[in-house]
């Protein structure tokens, strides 16, 4: 490990929520809401629900030392299977996410032939917790 990553400031999750809703509320064709959990409120529901271009989308935000609980990883597993994009995002995958949204939004074809992006092979920095 370099010198230079070694002294990196940890991004917590707070700090990752913020930078993803800054970014979201800048892009066109794209509605969001962050999930305030709580006791009645089902369990494991990711932090962040949007639309963007007519694609759903539902981000379980982490730090880089966060892990998603099992029931986390089932549910982003269910949308995926249901035909929306779940993903777990991590500070190192922000740009790479950020690209996702804006290559979404450039898209003019259906929402539905966006199905290729789910079988786009992607690290586990933007994982989508297919297994």
């Amino acid at each position: 490990m370099t010198e230079n990553l070694k002294n990196r400031k940890q991004m917590t999750e707070k700090e990752l929520q913020n930078k993803v809703a800054k970014f979201l509320k800048s892009q066109p064709r794209t509605w969001f809401f962050k999930v305030w959990g709580g006791g009645y409120q089902k369990a494991g529901i990711p932090d962040i629900i949007c639309c963007v271009n007519g694609l759903f989308i539902a981000l379980e935000l982490k730090s880089d030392a966060g892990k998603p609980t099992a029931l986390q990883r089932i549910n982003i597993s269910r949308i995926n299977a249901a035909g929306g994009l779940g993903i777990v995002l991590y500070p190192s995958g922000f740009e790479k996410f950020k690209k996702l949204v804006e290559e979404v939004n450039l898209c003019s074809i259906p929402t539905a032939k966006l199905n290729v992006l789910r079988n786009v092979p992607i690290s586990s920095i933007l994982d989508t917790s297919k297994g």
